[in-house]
């Protein structure tokens, strides 16, 4: 139980679910005529009936006829009485289009909301309620036996419950492939606010009354699946070779011992996992923090090696591959490092030598003839384009072939 000052902070729609929900509540008082008519005969005035407001009823439950928003709003602020009269209200019924599927679920639906409304239940909390639909879907076979969704079948046996038209009427649309659908978020041990109205769709659907829901006892819920694993070699024996591999490899990191010895650490991980914590050389874990790094002489070094890896590029056997910054750095395997903005002279390289890619597929152009005639080949303008790899056809590459040919 919380104290007084902390119920008080709370707010009311929060506590019922709204606070949060897409679902929006109702702007206007609504009424059924024919309830209207009635009270006019019998009372000599009408009132306006809670269970009419409730979001997602359509039908009124005695007359089953669609009800009548009046225009009276239900969201002011104001504190005037406004009654269910003839300048509120009238007794014409509207005319109803909807098929007799969508009728027959909104009046479930409402007959569902009204014993909700006025029955005295036990309060549930959200993880008991969640635990109860997954033991209502592993009995239909829409869970697994330790609670796991079928969240494919799930959304395919409520859309085919459910009408596509009577979901947008309710609010509640879905779409199978969004994986942040409010059916897959639903049934889930999360924080979110939950509409009644989508908690009353979910138990028509699940096909339970709303009694069971609360005077049901035991949940079961998801069960945790705890694996035991069972080593099939002996332990010292393996404890012998990891030593020895670390032995062997005194400079190796982790990641390193581990691609030596791959069989070897992913069994020592799993069943002697704090052994391995302490006799793995901390030295192991990574290198040594450095001292101050001299960046003039890291931009020397780097403008040097810049420039070697443009002329491997240039002179590679093979496709030829456009010069830019991240071919450079791909060619010398260095890190996200080597974009560091104190490599001043590198950097002012790199943006001079970053090949235009004109040029480039001029390059690719040559390459491709040279290729063809070294086979003995025939020259055509579309063999030279698919040999350098322009796959789209492209007027300009197709320019630029015919140009380089007409000038052997």
């Amino acid at each position: 139980m919380q104290d007084g000052k902390s119920i008080s902070k709370l707010n009311i729609e929060q506590q019922l679910g709204f606070g949060g929900s897409k679902v929006r509540q109702l702007n206007y008082l609504r009424y059924c005529p024919v309830c209207y008519q009635e009270d006019l005969e019998t009372l000599g005035e009408s009132y306006w009936r809670t269970h009419h407001q409730i979001i997602g009823v359509f039908y009124c439950s005695k007359h089953h006829v669609l009800l009548k928003e009046s225009s009276v709003l239900s969201t002011g602020t104001g504190i005037d009485f406004i009654c269910a009269d003839e300048r509120v209200c009238n007794a014409e019924l509207l005319e109803d289009k909807y098929p007799c599927t969508i009728k027959s679920l909104n009046l479930k639906y409402t007959h569902n909301a009204e014993v909700l409304l006025n029955g005295n239940f036990p309060r549930k909390g959200l993880s008991y309620i969640i635990d109860y639909y997954i033991d209502r879907l592993r009995e239909r076979r829409l869970a697994s036996k330790n609670g796991s969704l079928y969240m494919k079948d799930l959304q395919e046996r409520f859309l085919s419950f459910y009408p596509k038209q009577y979901l947008e009427m309710m609010q509640s649309s879905i779409d199978p492939d969004s994986p942040s659908n409010w059916l897959r978020l639903f049934v889930r041990h999360n924080n979110r606010n939950r509409s009644p109205l989508r908690h009353l769709l979910f138990l028509q659907f699940l096909g339970v009354e709303i009694d069971d829901l609360f005077r049901n006892k035991k949940v079961i819920g998801k069960k945790s699946v705890q694996v035991q694993y069972n080593p099939i070699f002996d332990i010292h024996k393996r404890r012998e070779k990891w030593l020895k591999l670390i032995a062997e490899n005194p400079n190796a990191n982790r990641s390193q011992l581990k691609e030596k010895g791959k069989g070897l650490h992913t069994w020592i991980y799993r069943y002697d996992r704090d052994w391995y914590n302490k006799v793995t050389p901390k030295a192991a874990l990574g290198k040594k923090r450095t001292g101050v790094v001299d960046w003039d002489k890291r931009d020397e070094e780097c403008l040097k090696l810049a420039k070697e890896a443009v002329e491997i590029i240039i002179h590679r056997e093979g496709k030829p591959i456009r010069i830019t910054p991240s071919s450079i750095r791909n060619t010398l395997g260095l890190g996200l490092w080597f974009r560091n903005k104190k490599l001043v002279r590198t950097h002012r390289f790199l943006k001079e030598v970053k090949e235009d890619i004109v040029d480039f597929r001029i390059r690719k152009i040559k390459w491709a003839i040279n290729e063809i005639i070294k086979s003995d080949g025939v020259l055509t303008p579309y063999k030279v384009q698919v040999y350098a790899g322009f796959t789209r056809s492209n007027s300009d590459i197709r320019m630029l072939i015919e140009k380089e040919l007409s000038q052997l």
